[in-house]
């Protein structure tokens, strides 16, 4: 082998090694970097909900209801539909006075909320209640759900 071809054999291994390196960094950095997604807790779900509400940030909003109730209540089945549900209500603004949990058995919550909402007219209402929420393994986003946000049909599955 003559001197040139020793200078590009050199050349070839040091950038292989270098890129080698550089993806062996990646992996490493990225696995602990990214921490693993913990779902938020049942409290936390209906928090979110109503901030979500308040924020007419409906995709949150919608993400926080379980994929069983989706398929039963015709003004949830899609984000369309369930974004013009939530408009409907008129609420303008929806301010979480409380939330709590009243149970939780790792698979069915209940949680208890008080909710300040303003009305497009400027009127305020109270409203107290309890929803129930499941962990769901097998939703498009996994975690914690709610099962009946509104209306009489009830995901039970």
């Amino acid at each position: 082998m003559n001197e040139s071809d020793k200078k590009k054999s050199a050349v070839v291994a040091a950038f292989a090694l270098f890129l080698a390196a550089g993806i062996a960094y990646i992996a490493f950095t990225n696995e602990e970097t990214q921490p693993d997604y913990e779902t938020p807790p049942p409290e936390k779900v209906v928090e979110q909900y109503f901030t979500a509400w308040n924020d007419k940030n409906y995709p949150d909003m919608y993400a926080a209801i379980s994929d069983g109730f989706k398929k039963i209540e015709p003004t949830a089945n899609d984000l369309r539909a369930f974004k013009s549900y939530a408009e409907s209500q008129k609420i303008s603004n929806a301010r979480v006075l409380s939330v709590n949990e009243v149970s939780n058995d790792g698979k069915t919550a209940a949680v208890s909320y008080s909710v300040e909402f303003l009305l497009a007219g400027g009127t305020k209402s109270r409203f107290d209640g309890t929803f129930t929420l499941k962990y769901r393994e097998g939703d498009v986003i996994p975690g914690w759900k709610l099962i009946h946000p509104y209306g009489e049909n009830i995901d039970a599955s």
